[in-house]
Formats: C-alpha cells, sequence, structure tokens
C-alpha cells in the first residue's frame, strides 16, 4: 500500500480548491466593486496574505499537510475580508474628492478599530486549539494555527499593503452607479429592515425559535468520532480451520486473489 499516492491526491484537490476558490473571490468583487483597480489591490492581497501564513507557518514547523492546507483553504474567504473594508472605505472617499494620499490615510483609520475587532473575534475561536491535548490536538493545532496566521496576516496586509496600492492605483475614480438588479436588491432589503423595526419582539421570538430548533436538530442527529469515508483501498482477511497447512492457507488465498482480480476497478 502506498500512502503517497492518496497524500498527493488529496493536497492537489485542496490547492485546486484554494485557487478556484480566489478566482472566484476576485469575480465576486468585480461584480459588486464595478471597477478593475480596487479588485486588482484585493486580488494582489491575497497571495500575500497566504505567503506570509506559510512562512509563519515555516518557523513553527508546520508542514503542509491536508489539515494545514484545509486552514488555507477556510482562510482564504476571509482574508479577503479586511482588504475589502479598508479599499471599499478609501474609495468612498476619493469619491468625494479627498487626496489620495489622505484618503489612504483617513481611510484606514476609520475602520482600524472595526477591523482589528472582527480579525481578533475570528482568530480566538482557532487559536485555543494550541491548547487542548491528546488526539484533539493532534488533528486540529494546524488547522487553528494556519487560520489564525492567515487571518493576521491579512489585517497587517490590509492596514499597510493595500493603503500603499491604493494610493498608486486609485488616482482617478469613476462615479458609482447602482445597477439595476442591485437596486431592486436594496429596495427589498430596506422594506425588510422596515419591518423588522417595527415588529422588533416578533423578529425576537422568531430568532429564539430558530436557536431552540437548531439546537434540538443537532442533538437529534448524534455524534460520532468521525464520518465514514471512501478509500481506493480494500481489506480481506481469510480465516482457515485451525491445522491448516502452509500449503492449504497459500493454496486458498491465491483462488481468492483471483476472484477479487475479476471484480471492475480492482
Amino acid at each position: 500500500m502506498d500512502q503517497g499516492v492518496f497524500i498527493d491526491l488529496i493536497v492537489e484537490s485542496v490547492v485546486q480548491n484554494m485557487i478556484v476558490g480566489a478566482v472566484l473571490a476576485v469575480l465576486v468583487l468585480i461584480m459588486f466593486l464595478k471597477d478593475y483597480r480596487p479588485t486588482i489591490v484585493i486580488a494582489l492581497s491575497i497571495p500575500l496574505s497566504v505567503i506570509t501564513a506559510i512562512v509563519l507557518m515555516y518557523f513553527m514547523n508546520i508542514s503542509l499537510n491536508i489539515i494545514s492546507l484545509s486552514g488555507l483553504m477556510l482562510g482564504i474567504g476571509m482574508l479577503v475580508d479586511n482588504s475589502i473594508v479598508v479599499i471599499e472605505n478609501i474609495y468612498r472617499l476619493r469619491s468625494e474628492g479627498i487626496s489620495v494620499r489622505k484618503a489612504c490615510v483617513e481611510g484606514s483609520k476609520q475602520v482600524a478599530g472595526a477591523i482589528v475587532a472582527s480579525t481578533l473575534t475570528t482568530v480566538s475561536v482557532y487559536i485555543p486549539i494550541v491548547f487542548t491535548e491528546g488526539l484533539t490536538r493532534q488533528l486540529f493545532v494546524d488547522l487553528g494555527l494556519t487560520i489564525g496566521y492567515s487571518l493576521l496576516a491579512s489585517l497587517v496586509i490590509a492596514m499597510t499593503v493595500v493603503p500603499a496600492m491604493a494610493s498608486k492605483t486609485l488616482t482617478k475614480v469613476k462615479e458609482q452607479k447602482e445597477g439595476r438588479f442591485y437596486g431592486k436588491v436594496l429596495n427589498v432589503y430596506e422594506k425588510i429592515l422596515r419591518v423588522s423595526l417595527k415588529y422588533k419582539v416578533v423578529v425576537f421570538i422568531f430568532t429564539l425559535l430558530l436557536l431552540v430548533v437548531s439546537t434540538a436538530a443537532s442533538i437529534s442527529r448524534g455524534t460520532v468520532f468521525m464520518s465514514s469515508m471512501e478509500s481506493t483501498q480494500i481489506s480481506v482477511t481469510v480465516t482457515l480451520d485451525d491445522g491448516s497447512t502452509l500449503e492449504e492457507t497459500a493454496e486458498i488465498t491465491d483462488k481468492d486473489m483471483e476472484q477479487i482480480s475479476t471484480i471492475d476497478g480492482i
């Protein structure tokens, strides 16, 4: 049995998912920001954050494995959050006629507290895995550290590299026009928001009801150590009667091997 083939297959799949996820994130940004220049800034911040996280992993002796790569894959979706907030606020100030240098400084400063708090709340969920012991630590410590490193790297890059790139790319901005579809979505959201604010008690009761139902549904599902997984291997145990000779055992197992080899895919 060669586990290297299986490991290469999983690692290749995770890396491919990371790349596809990053590309989709950039496409979503183009659709909503409607300007390629801030999108380029965000797109460049993704690999910078990943590289910084990998450097931190190197100094913590974390190898590129299924768990750590899964952490990077989970982190990529959150890597762009801080950069989006910063670049959007800078773009807004530039649209108001503020100079590019002042917009970059003030735009970053205005949202600094919000993105720092947002990042630390997410990091605080994963970092405590480091303090666990036993099998839980062996399985998930790489995941927690990788996500924590990638998010902290994205925070530093959003507060430093993004404003620096914005100062060179946002020398000119164009007026943002709301699309017809986006305008309809905003109108529907406004109506829902007004109704929710008018009937706050109903919204609160509905939220509590969802919490109770979700808790009951989770308990009813039961718990297992790990979900069942498919694997490209099969294990067969052949037991003969006591007293069988080695020659008899070899003859029976050879016949079993011949029968198993006729199965498609073996």
